[in-house]
């Protein structure tokens, strides 16, 4: 009679299973205890590689620490028994291999692709979605509707005649290809001598099932333990363990006390439910030829044993009428007995979940001796966790490792395609430059130096043109003398430039290949995308050596070996698309740091903490659509279509995550997690919780959650901190000596408006940065059109020639030449200046019948004398015409929105300034004469091309404006003669909402909203 066992989840599973090998409850007649020899001649399968080394520790445990010869332990899975794995050296199978799972996405990808691009533009064509990552995600759930048929043991023939009529059409054609493609993989596989993972996975155990067989009684004893025979071949196995003379199976938290019509439904082909923890165990029992009152229970359950309880909560849908009559076979004292030792953590958001976990498990490491384990499903969460336990200086054992793409050397390579992809924009460009790793040959300081010149002469504002070239025609095109003295950019001399194009000729050395490569505008070999990309990373970082120290660049060096020879087999992309496909192509290789982590705190996967015993469990990220995570439509087969095959339905996975939760019930102090939000959104508890909830009642549940809340206020006041009075709206008053003597006319409505801003540049010496990559803006556009305008009226100052426009248009394409490097502004602008200029000559030959001469670009300066100093009044007029009668107008191009005449007339004064320095003689090549007219023309090269908008006020002369201008700013300048004032932010500011250079240094948002901005 086969023998089969089981341990119960409140029992610690590995250290019964080592106490009953040794005492000889598993395999009876082996007793090894005494014989520290006997115990190599047994045989141990467990799940996972994990699971064998904690068992080997508790077999030494167990032993009370004397010497013994270990057991052969043998991993069914690595991480998951869904994919097994056997040692090559195993006397059975070593040939053929299985093929590579990139090497195999790879391959799938191009079927996938040349049936996209072969189908006609018909509707069904539109229903596949396009693009590199939609294939190589349709290349995935191609390749596991392979791995589930080769598993169920089905050939391409069953498909036949599958699709009813009342289908979409989509699945028909969609299943015309599976076929071809199964038939045309099996092909390939066949002539390049490997096979399937999952036709090796299952050749391996089966072959390993006829060996046991083959040997009866000389295989010694034989033991399978902790897996639930999910896929057939791993049932098969544990059936031929079971029938062994000296064989055993014990299965993980078999539920014997579940009513037996319940539980004999769970097997029933048509009533079973996929979705119920002991699903898998019912099926396995029937294919063990075993009933469930002949297993034997290796342990008794804890006595805060949990068993009945998650039995009654998880039990069959169709059975739950049955929780009438709970109180008969669940009594109040055994309720209250398994809720003791429960927790109900309900945080507000991911963050302070996973800040309330690290504070759960810290506690743990205050009690001695004490173990605990994060058991999460929810990556992100298990990241949050160790960051928030670095802050405690505990480093975390993360079984499930960090994604290449996302470990250092991944993203680096990431980093790379995307900035070449990209044609070198400046966002991942300067992400590039940034990354630790990506040195280019430079030493630490020489890189620094390089991108920092590099940044400010090239990335910031407008987007050069693509590639080096727009690189090197930005570095060009740098002028210092261009900018003010406290503009960083001007200090950016001839040695930094030098730093800048070298390190610009070292990222076309790096990066030559796939510029180039993106240069061809279409699909190359994917053979040859991947030759250039390794060489990029190596160029960046140095060799990629498979067997450095460093995990991450080890795993990268190994997945591009693998890469490189698989390549050929491949689909051709062009760069973008490659691009997009690396960060797929890295995913899947996880990496593992050889950081030690502290030995009694852990985090752990569902699966991996099966047989994981610690004091304090934690089950984290308990929502829907994590745990249980929402079943993923399969794209090529239809519910019916799986139905109809025989192959799993998604909700079995759902079964297995609910057997995970229930085993994790199994220690003494239990903690459930969850977020009331999760991205923003209101959350849904797991349907495991609310089960728990319904079934343990309004007033246990209410007692779990008030010993969770005390871990969620705790991570409330971590990280608060005393009361700090709200800041108040700035006036920094700094000594007479530090403060501006000098200004200009287009600065006074700053000084004005926003006095702060005015101590900021001209006080700290601060000057505001572009953004990388910032988008069009009006500085660039007016500087060159004031350059244009200027140098067209200095050479005509009389008369205009008959060619005038063309000429305009000349001095035009000298001023924007500069801005070639910068392609789509310089388009965008130039047909604004063109439709700017035949404005503009038309407003000259009208304005110039009644002139003597003009004056432009002429620099002023006007001498305020002061109680202490003098202040010194500049400005640059873009035009100042000299009538015949000797008055004068000036003129002010504006490329934006002029200000309004009463704006002129108050906070906005530079033309009425402009009047006051050129009545008193202040320009150079101006006479001093009154002032009659003061015009802004604005230029924006609109449909009408520009218009004239005089500065006139009712009431009050040219005259009166300019003087009372005057007068205002000496007042204004009296006033910062006087040490107590200070310059305060926004005393006038002109836009409500308005966010400026300086607003975050005055911190602007935080005393607004103290109700002061209303002030």
């Amino acid at each position: 009679m086969p023998r089969v066992l089981t341990i119960p989840p409140s029992a610690p599973f590995l250290p019964v299973l080592a106490r009953a090998l040794l005492d000889g409850a598993l395999v009876e007649g082996f007793a090894p205890r005494h014989d520290p020899l006997a115990l190599a001649s047994a045989t141990v399968f467990l799940p996972t590689r994990r699971a064998g080394r904690l068992f080997a520790e508790a077999l030494l445990e167990a032993s009370g620490g004397t010497a013994l010869l270990l057991p052969r332990i043998v991993p069914l899975g690595d991480v998951d028994e869904d994919a097994l794995a056997f040692s090559e050296d195993a006397p059975v199978l070593a040939a053929p291999h299985a093929i590579a799972p990139v090497h195999r996405r790879l391959v799938l990808a191009r079927l996938v692709a040349h049936w996209r691009d072969t189908l006609s533009k018909t509707v069904e064509r539109e229903a596949v979605a396009a693009g590199t990552a939609s294939t190589f995600a349709l290349a995935d759930a191609l390749g596991s509707l392979f791995d589930d048929l080769t598993t169920a043991g089905l050939g391409v023939e069953r498909m036949d005649g599958l699709v009813p009529d009342e289908l979409d059409r989509y699945f028909k054609v969609g299943l015309d290809f599976v076929r071809i493609a199964r038939r045309a993989f099996s092909a390939y596989l066949a002539e390049e001598g490997l096979v399937e993972p999952a036709a090796r996975r299952d050749a391996l155990v089966d072959a390993e099932a006829r060996r046991l067989i083959a040997l009866g009684t000389a295989a010694g004893p034989v033991i399978a333990a902790g897996s639930t025979g999910s896929m057939p071949a791993t049932a098969r196995l544990l059936k031929a363990i079971a029938s062994l003379p000296h064989g055993a199976v014990v299965l993980p938290g078999l539920d014997l006390d579940l009513d037996a019509p319940s539980f004999d439904r769970l097997a029933d082909p048509v009533l079973g439910a996929p979705d119920h923890p002991q699903y898998g165990l019912a099926r396995l029992l029937g294919t063990l030829g075993v009933e469930r009152g002949e297993v034997i229970p290796l342990a008794e359950p804890a006595p805060f044993g949990r068993e009945r309880l998650m039995g009654e909560a998880l039990r069959q849908a169709e059975t739950t009428d049955l929780w009438a009559t709970l109180a008969d076979r669940l009594p109040a004292d055994a309720l209250a007995a398994a809720m003791a030792g429960i927790s109900v953590v309900e945080a507000d958001d991911p963050r302070a979940e996973a800040l309330a976990i690290a504070l759960l498990l810290r506690d743990s490491l205050e009690r001695p001796g004490e173990t605990a384990a994060l058991v999460t499903p929810d990556r992100d969460l298990a990241r949050r966790v160790a960051a928030e336990m670095a802050r405690f200086g505990v480093a975390l054992d993360d079984s499930a490792g960090t994604p290449l793409a996302d470990a250092p050397a991944g993203r680096l390579a990431g980093l790379l395609v995307t900035a070449a992809a990209e044609a070198l924009a400046p966002v991942p460009l300067f992400a590039l430059l940034t990354h630790p790793r990506a040195c280019f040959g430079l030493d630490g300081h020489g890189k620094a130096e390089a991108v920092a010149a590099l940044e400010l002469a090239a990335l910031r504002g407008p987007r050069p043109a693509a590639g080096i070239a727009g690189l090197r025609a930005a570095l060009d095109a740098h002028n210092p003398e261009g900018y003010r003295r406290s503009d960083p950019r001007s200090r950016i001399d001839g040695p930094a430039i030098a730093a800048a194009r070298d390190l610009v000729q070292r990222l076309e050395g790096a990066l030559g290949p796939l510029l180039a490569i993106g240069d061809r505008h279409g699909a190359v070999p994917l053979a040859e995308l991947v030759a250039a990309h390794r060489a990029a990373v190596e160029a960046a970082a140095g060799r990629l050596d498979p067997e450095a120290e460093d995990a991450a660049t080890a795993a990268l060096a190994r997945t591009f070996q693998t890469l490189e020879s698989a390549a050929g087999d491949g689909p051709a992309l062009d760069l973008s698309s490659y691009a997009d496909a690396a960060g797929a192509l890295f995913s899947d290789t996880m990496v593992r740091p050889h950081a030690e982590p502290h030995a009694r705190i852990r985090i752990l996967g569902p699966l991996e903490a099966r047989l994981v015993h610690v004091d304090r469990m934690v089950l984290g990220g308990l929502v829907e659509g994590s745990w249980p995570t929402i079943p993923e439509t399969d794209p090529w087969l239809s519910r019916p279509m799986r139905a109809q095959l025989g192959l799993d339905l998604p909700e079995r996975r759902i079964g297995l995550s609910a057997h995970d939760f229930a085993q994790g019930f199994g220690a003494r102090e239990l903690v459930l997690s969850f977020a009331a939000k999760v991205g923003g959104t209101q959350s849904v508890p797991s349907r495991f919780v609310q089960r728990l909830k319904t079934v343990a009642g309004e007033a246990e549940w209410d007692v779990a959650r008030a010993r969770g809340t005390r871990f969620v206020r705790a991570a409330r006041r971590l990280d608060e901190a005393p009361a700090v009075p709200r800041a108040t709206r700035p006036a920094p008053a700094p000594p007479l000596e530090l403060r501006p003597r000098r200004l200009s006319v287009t600065e006074i409505e700053t000084f004005l408006r926003d006095p702060y801003s005015i101590y900021a540049r001209h006080v700290l010496g601060l000057s505001p940065l572009d953004d990388l990559d910032a988008p069009p803006g009006g500085a660039e556009r007016g500087m060159a059109l004031h350059e244009a305008v200027g140098r067209f009226t200095t050479a005509f100052p009389d008369e205009l020639p008959p060619d005038a426009l063309a000429r305009l248009i000349e001095e035009g394409a000298r001023a924007f030449a500069p801005l070639k490097a910068f392609p789509a502004e310089h388009a965008l602008w130039w047909a604004r200046f063109e439709r700017a200029a035949a404005f503009l000559v038309a407003f000259e030959r009208e304005r110039r019948a009644d002139l003597d001469r003009i004056v432009a670009e002429t620099k002023g300066s006007l001498d305020i004398p002061l109680a202490a100093s003098t202040f010194r009044l500049t400005g640059r007029a873009d035009r100042i015409e000299i009538k015949r009668d000797g008055t004068l107008a000036i003129i002010d191009y504006k490329t934006g929105t002029a200000p309004s005449a009463k704006q002129a007339a108050s906070l906005s004064p530079q033309l009425p300034l402009e009047a006051a320095m050129a009545r008193r003689g202040g320009f150079e090549g101006v006479p001093g004469a009154p002032v009659e007219e003061l015009t802004y023309v604005e230029l924006k090269g609109g449909a009408e091309g520009g218009a004239e908008k005089p500065v006139k006020v009712k009431d009050r002369s040219t005259h009166d404006l300019a003087e009372d201008a005057l007068a205002g700013l000496e007042g204004l300048l009296k006033a910062f003669e006087n040490l107590a004032q200070g310059y305060r932010s926004l005393a006038a500011p002109q836009w409500s909402g308005r966010y400026g250079d300086y607003d975050h240094l005055a911190r602007v948002r935080e005393w607004a909203l103290a109700g002061e901005e209303s002030e």
